[in-house]
């Protein structure tokens, strides 16, 4: 009971991260939403409202953390905007719920520096981001809790007067109706929290993350097809719809969609359907995502696809994970 009050402490300690509006469009750590399994990018994120025991679902919902026993699960991703990218994650029971261990990288490798008017200096970088999670979760009455915190580290230069920036963040998240296979509702915090070290000696301190609120929902509508939607409303972004689905090929196959669209250019895209004028471009830089997986035993083989927009190109993941 006392890990569960020093909880909601927290959640309202961080949460006013998001709703602050000091240092407004200067987010920091953004690249940390970027790191996620190969299952919930195939659904674009869209299911944080269905208990998995793959790993990347208590990334983007604490409360969806489950299973028995001890867990693992890595995941690796690259392409054209996600080089060299990967999570490693342990779960184990913790009191009466459960508890997850998750390191993110981000390596960037050789970076070539420029001075300020754009003329090579001979000089290169090699920035790289790491963070590392823990989170929890407990099952209530009426509903699951989790709660994710979450240290961020990032060096961007080797340069003298540049330092390693950090940050402290955490996630939470409701669940409610876990024991039913038709439907279920969640809510959940993302990202909350600021930078507490500047990327320059003597910088500017303070700035929020990409925070972000969201509601996400679970439908089956048959034995074999699951449907997903959640709406999100990032800090400093436009509000998102996101919508997936898992078709049960077998009992070992799994196929999977989704597509994630900014709600301004739904709207948008709907009304000139009516005028007749061209439908304009969507704000999401992915145009959609596909994925598959196969269970064997207690272990699952993941794999994600993702279609840029405008000819960006594409990024695939790859992940394994299993209970022992």
């Amino acid at each position: 009971m006392r890990f569960f009050a020093l909880f909601i402490f927290l959640f309202f300690a961080v949460s006013h991260s998001y709703f602050g509006k000091e240092n407004e469009g200067l987010a920091v750590f953004g690249w940390v939403s970027l790191l996620q399994s190969p299952r919930t990018v195939s659904f674009e994120g869209s299911g944080s409202a269905l208990q998995s025991a793959d790993f990347g679902a208590t990334l983007m919902n604490p409360a969806l953390l489950s299973g028995e026993g001890y867990g693992a699960g890595a995941s690796w991703q690259s392409g054209d905007l996600a080089d060299r990218q990967g999570i490693v994650a342990f779960s184990h029971g913790f009191f009466a719920g459960r508890m997850q261990h998750t390191y993110g990288v981000v390596d960037n490798g050789e970076v070539l520096n420029y001075g300020d008017n754009g003329e090579p200096t001979g000089t290169a970088s090699y920035p790289i981001a790491q963070y590392y999670a823990i989170t929890a979760a407990f099952p209530l009455k009426l509903f699951r809790f989790g709660i994710t915190g979450r240290y961020l580290w990032e060096r961007l230069s080797e340069n003298q007067d540049s330092q390693a920036g950090m940050g402290l963040a955490m996630d939470w998240g409701f669940a409610w109706n876990l024991g039913s296979t038709r439907y279920g509702f969640a809510f959940i915090g993302r990202h909350l929290g600021s930078q507490i070290r500047p990327f320059m000696k003597g910088g500017v301190n303070g700035y929020a993350l990409v925070s972000e609120l969201a509601a996400s929902a679970f439908w089956r509508s048959n034995q074999n097809l699951v449907w997903f939607f959640e709406c999100s409303a990032p800090r400093y972004s436009p509000a998102a719809g996101k919508l997936g689905l898992e078709y049960r090929f077998s009992e070992a196959v799994m196929l999977r969609a989704g597509i994630q669209r900014n709600l301004i250019d739904v709207v948008r895209t709907a009304r000139s359907a009516f005028d007749g004028n061209e439908m304009p471009a969507s704000g999401y830089y992915r145009l959609f995502s596909l994925g598959a997986g196969y269970k064997l035993w207690n272990f699952a083989l993941d794999y994600g696809y993702s279609m840029l927009m405008e000819g960006m190109g594409h990024e695939q993941r790859i992940g394994i994970s299993g209970n022992f």
